[in-house]
């Protein structure tokens, strides 16, 4: 692989596993306490304790060179994605479409999610020198959406081909971001070093959701946000992946079969959650408490349902936030936002925040 010019360095970095200190040596991160070895690929520190569940980190590698190849030959941000989707010959073709259309979108909405939700926004307006952390960054659409806000953003993804894909959409904004391959239970930056870490649809990603939720309490700063966003495994609505109705009503070992029977593809590697498991969840955690939010809906996403869907989702902006029907919307809401704030250890006991139900 040809040698690119690694990504500018907002935040330094510490050994993922022990936390200890790094010496760059050419193409590697070398932690000095516990000798852990960390490549430097295409200008991407792969900081990894364990592969993508999808792919091995060999393979990951390689199929990063193919799409980096690709991006050096002239190929567009939109370009580089519907080709990611072409070597990938597992995903059926509508649904590889419909990804593609996400991931065009992604920016829209990412600014859309950072301009309406009031704690995020608050911070970032306070401050000139704002350090974001995005976790799970896909294609860099939210992570672009905070680098017009911010000067100092991190995106991380276990994914490293899409940190190739998304360093495109950056490129292409004229905007800076620092880029890490990463797993997002184990992250290679110190204690208090960002004001936001933002999470959009990543929990349901990860076998270690309670491990993501503390390494994002342990790198904010006191009075930080953690911004997540998830799907509802009860929904009244299709399944947002596999777009199958029901499937999250299933026992576990039924979804994944279910999943594969209707649309061949794997769902495995897929764990939503209800409101009641994500509240035990969080209650388990450093943050303790949580504010739970139903989502509004922006005009693009609007633009692109049916007109009786449309009318239901203006019924639904205008009742959501009543006492009983909120409690009653977040057992079906197709989303759950999640603000969670990093209090002081010293007043945390005294802080009355709004409980998560």
């Amino acid at each position: 692989m040809n040698r690119i010019p690694p990504s500018p360095v907002f935040v330094d970095y510490c050994c993922p596993r022990c936390k200890g200190p790094l010496v760059l040596r050419t193409d590697e991160y070398t932690c000095v306490a516990c000798n852990a070895h960390y490549p430097v690929v295409l200008g991407i520190p792969d900081f990894r304790v364990f592969p993508d569940p999808y792919i091995s980190i060999a393979d990951d590698h390689l199929k990063g060179g193919r799409i980096a190849e690709r991006a050096a030959a002239g190929a567009s941000f939109e370009e580089l994605v519907r080709y990611y989707w072409s070597i990938t010959p597992d995903e059926p073709q509508e649904m590889a479409e419909r990804f593609t259309a996400l991931a065009v979108a992604a920016t829209d909405r990412g600014r859309y999610l950072l301009a309406t939700q009031s704690e995020v926004s608050a911070v970032l307006q306070r401050s000139s020198s704002t350090r974001v952390l995005d976790i799970g960054s896909r294609t860099g659409g939210l992570l672009l959406a905070a680098a017009e806000r911010s000067p100092e953003v991190v995106g991380i993804d276990i994914a490293f081909r899409w940190l190739i894909v998304a360093r495109k959409r950056l490129e292409e904004a004229g905007r800076p971001a620092q880029l890490v391959c990463c797993c997002a239970e184990f992250l290679p930056f110190k204690s208090d070093s960002f004001d936001v870490a933002l999470a959009e649809n990543v929990l349901e990603h990860t076998a270690r959701q309670q491990a993501l939720i503390e390494e994002a309490h342990r790198v904010l700063k006191p009075a930080g946000v953690f911004f997540a966003t998830t799907w509802n495994r009860l929904a009244a609505a299709p399944e947002p992946h596999v777009r199958l109705w029901g499937v999250g009503w299933l026992p576990l070992t039924w979804r994944q079969s279910y999943v594969k029977w209707r649309k061949g593809v794997s769902y495995d590697h897929v764990r939503l959650l209800s409101v009641f498991q994500l509240t035990r969840l969080v209650r388990r955690t450093s943050f303790g408490h949580c504010v739970m939010e139903l989502p509004e809906f922006s005009a693009a996403q609007l633009s692109a349902v049916s007109p009786g869907q449309r009318a239901i989702v203006k019924v639904y902006h205008r009742i959501k936030n009543w006492p009983l029907i909120r409690g009653l919307l977040l057992l079906v809401a197709p989303v759950f936002h999640m603000v969670c704030i990093r209090y002081l250890e010293a007043n945390a006991a005294t802080v009355q925040p709004r409980e998560i139900l």
